[in-house]
């Protein structure tokens, strides 16, 4: 069992360069509606681009295109394919064995978990670490089914039903830019991950 980070990576733009030049594909659609285009400079797509989303304008900002490759559970995986104007490419439980990675089935570390350090545990509530180790215990459990079900010569498809929302899985996404904001207006939202009050 391995305990991962969620992570991402841009594939698209691969470089600064390229994220400019989606910036001032934007500015340059924009800029059609109000007949404007002979007012681009090198860097009027800046101030150009502020003002569209200030006044509410976002329709252009549809002409930025971006690919990202991430890493997380499946949780959230479920959670960010509801989103409609978005292309997804994700690994299949279906065909992929999670027990032959080295290591064994990556899990991610959910927000809450904490590792256990014997020198800080004096000052810390004891329920501050049951929970993650309650959590460590139930992927182990789930792990250890997978690979005896697995071993027993079950079907990859069939095996994947003991493993939780924890276990990580990789997607590759594009989409545009607006709906991008969108994503992260409503996924970034205090409502749409719920943090206990001390």
């Amino acid at each position: 069992m391995r305990i991962i980070e969620q992570s991402v990576k841009v594939l698209f733009p691969r470089s600064l360069d390229q994220g400019v030049e989606e910036l001032k594909d934007i500015e340059f659609a924009g800029r059609n509606c109000w007949r404007s285009e002979g007012r681009i400079t090198e860097d009027s797509y800046k101030t150009f681009i502020d003002n569209l989303r200030g006044r509410g304008h976002e329709s252009p900002v549809e002409f930025g295109f971006i690919k990202l490759s991430m890493i997380t559970s499946r949780d959230v995986m479920a959670e960010l394919t509801r989103h409609r104007l978005v292309s997804f490419a994700i690994e299949s439980q279906r065909y992929v064995n999670e027990s032959k990675d080295d290591g064994g089935i990556k899990f991610i570390k959910p927000q809450f978990y904490k590792e256990f350090d014997p020198f800080y545990s004096y000052i810390l509530k004891d329920s501050d670490y049951e929970a993650s180790r309650k959590w460590e215990d139930a992927m182990e459990l789930a792990e250890s089914a997978y690979n005896q079900m697995i071993d027993m010569e079950m079907k990859n498809q069939d095996a994947r039903k003991v493993l939780p929302n924890s276990t990580a899985c990789q997607i590759v996404m594009a989409c545009n830019l607006r709906e991008l904001l969108h994503i992260y207006e409503l996924r970034s939202s205090p409502a749409a991950y719920q943090i206990a009050e001390d």
